[in-house]
């Protein structure tokens, strides 16, 4: 009956996870990342405890594994209440991330791969990844994410 509530998997929604300056200047400085856990009816809006693993990767075009190079990557722990608080957003019911990127590590580039990995406490592993899409240039400030294939 547990396996009934507990999280199947872990999603990350689109189009709300992307690129984004978080002082809304012109410069992206970072990854918004929205995130649910869905257990097994298909209910999203789980919270989950466990270790959250976030890697940001280069895309690489017409390839079967889009991800090149690991640019950045981000350990989140979702143990304690504090921690619970801090991510989980109550209206939306999902889990939103900002993580910052080093810009100086990051080659400029219109496409990014982002990999989740969850860590439950009872040992399971849960992954999704998408591509990040960003636009820079004057005026466009547009970011969006799709599903990998």
């Amino acid at each position: 009956m547990l396996t009934l509530l507990m999280p199947s998997r872990i999603k990350i929604v689109e189009p709300f996870t992307r690129v984004k300056s978080f002082d809304d200047d012109p410069t992206p400085d970072g990854i918004e990342l929205l995130l649910q856990a869905v257990n097994s009816l298909d209910n999203p809006g789980l919270m989950i405890a466990g270790q959250l693993r976030v890697e940001l990767f280069e895309h690489i075009a017409g390839s079967a594994d889009q991800k090149g190079r690991r640019l950045e990557h981000w350990d989140i722990e979702l143990a304690t209440a504090a921690q619970q608080r801090r991510y989980w957003n109550h209206l939306t019911q999902m889990y939103e991330f900002r993580l910052g990127i080093d810009r100086t590590v990051m080659p400029q580039a219109d496409k990014y791969v982002l990999l989740v990995t969850y860590n439950s406490p009872l040992g399971e592993h849960q992954t999704d990844e998408c591509v990040v899409a960003y636009r820079s240039g004057p005026g466009a400030r547009r970011s969006a994410a799709s599903r990998t294939p």
